[in-house]
């Protein structure tokens, strides 16, 4: 990407190397910022000193619907950022037992779980009960209840952990947590959650809920994260089938949790959902983003908003979904209201009607808005590949700025160039062979339910 102390910007270059179609707009594959991009500085200086010194915490979530809980999307990304200097892997992040509520589970990781459990989505209108930043719960009654996290086999990296959070909500104060008391090296409860801190890493655990004898109330379960390292980057991958932009706003606790997560990039990649029908208002999608934001930056002020438009899209498998481009729209003006990224993900994938190509290239399902994991992973190398070449970007603006004699910004002699990272990482998504995923995934995940 820049190597030595010669910085120069290629042509056309990528972080990595991605199939060429010619139905693809790899010309478009950039960030806009139609704003103040003070923010973006902010988190590319703080990316800099880790990619530099190895030092420091660069927190991401992402937040979307079933494009992001599938975790093709979204994994893929954490895999890229988690690789961009060496390994940068703080840990895997939010995790959820989604299985509970009867929905798929993402790659990567898969939770068991025993007791009587009622759930809840925030996509599910007629349910009420407390949520959190991710969008679901659950919630027990049973005298004892367990969930066991497992860690997929096939990941990348090592997602062994020492560290778990867990988000609840026990206001009987009548459940108590538990786990192997040989792991806990300290335990800390606060408002909302529980801290375990073990003195192993592990990657496997059971966790045990326990209610006082004889005692009413209920636990409600509202996510876990689990870390590895206090350096590196954290990536948490947000996402429920279905939801739209009301949804999330209808979590309660969302920004308590998300000022928790203390990201430095938020990805929103809400909008599918909202955009399916024929009635769609841009302004009531504005006023509903405007509350969503608003939301975030009381949690995150400082963090950088990154949008990423919709995927272009049919209705009901017959009619091609014009709201794409009113999303688009929408977005932009957003990013200059609120000083925020845009990827133009419609864009890139070619416009109006594209995803026709992208179905008969094998990286679009038939239903014409969900994308194939191929698909998915190279959406996730397309978004990377646009923010890598912004970072640079980035990079070479510091370099101009400093007086003559002065030295390049220590990245440009750390950072991997992109033929030495070809050399060493599959990089090319139309070649890659499917990761084999175990039988016990399958049987836990149940296939991909799209809603």
């Amino acid at each position: 990407m820049l190597l030595g102390t010669s910085v120069s910007a290629q042509e056309n270059s990528y972080f990595y190397h991605v199939n060429q179609y010619n139905f693809v707009r790899y010309d478009r594959n950039e960030m806009h910022y139609p704003g103040d991009r003070t923010n973006a500085n902010r988190f590319y200086s703080k990316l800099e000193r880790l990619v530099t010194t190895g030092e420091g915490r660069v927190n991401i979530v992402q937040i979307g619907g079933s494009h992001i809980q599938a975790g093709s999307f979204s994994g893929q990304m954490r895999n890229r950022f988690q690789q961009l200097n060496g390994e940068m892997n703080a840990g895997w992040g939010f995790m959820f037992p989604y299985r509970i509520a009867r929905t798929n589970s993402p790659f990567g990781y898969y939770i068991r779980y025993n007791g009587y459990w009622k759930t809840f989505r925030n996509v599910e209108g007629r349910k009420s009960g407390t949520l959190g930043v991710g969008g679901i719960s659950a919630t027990t009654s049973s005298p004892k209840a367990e969930l066991t996290i497992l860690l997929e086999d096939e990941n990348e990296l090592d997602y062994s952990f020492n560290k778990l959070r867990i988000y609840y909500e026990n206001t009987a104060k009548n459940y108590t947590i538990n786990i192997d008391h040989d792991l806990v090296k300290n335990k800390v409860e606060a408002d909302g959650y529980t801290d375990f801190e073990l003195n192993e890493w592990v990657d496997s655990l059971q966790i045990t809920l326990d209610k006082d004898y004889n005692s009413q109330g209920n636990f409600t379960l509202l996510g876990m994260t689990t870390e590895s390292n206090p350096n590196g980057v954290m990536y948490h991958s947000i996402g429920v089938n279905g939801a739209h932009v009301p949804a999330f706003l209808r979590c309660q606790l969302f920004t308590e949790q998300l000022a928790e997560l203390n990201p430095d990039l938020v990805i929103l990649g809400l909008g599918i959902n909202d955009a399916y029908g024929r009635r769609f208002s841009q302004a009531r999608f504005e006023d509903h983003y405007g509350q969503l934001i608003d939301k975030i930056k009381a949690a995150a002020p400082n963090a950088l908003i990154v949008f990423t438009t919709n995927n272009d899209s049919y209705l009901y498998r017959r009619y091609v979904n014009k709201n794409g481009e009113k999303v688009q729209d929408s977005m932009f003006k957003m990013a200059k209201k609120y000083n925020a990224g845009v990827w133009d993900m419609f864009s890139v994938m070619g416009g109006l009607n594209s995803i026709v190509l992208w179905q008969n290239n094998g990286l679009a399902r038939s239903d014409k808005i969900h994308f194939t994991r191929e698909g998915y992973l190279m959406i996730a190398d397309l978004f990377f590949g646009a923010l890598m070449k912004d970072f640079e970007n980035f990079i070479l603006n510091k370099k101009e700025l400093t007086d003559n004699g002065q030295t390049v910004p220590p990245v440009s002699a750390t950072l991997r160039t992109t033929e030495s990272l070809a050399s060493t990482v599959p990089l090319q998504v139309g070649g890659r062979q499917e990761p084999v995923v175990s039988e016990k995934h399958l049987r836990m995940s149940g296939g991909n339910n799209n809603e």
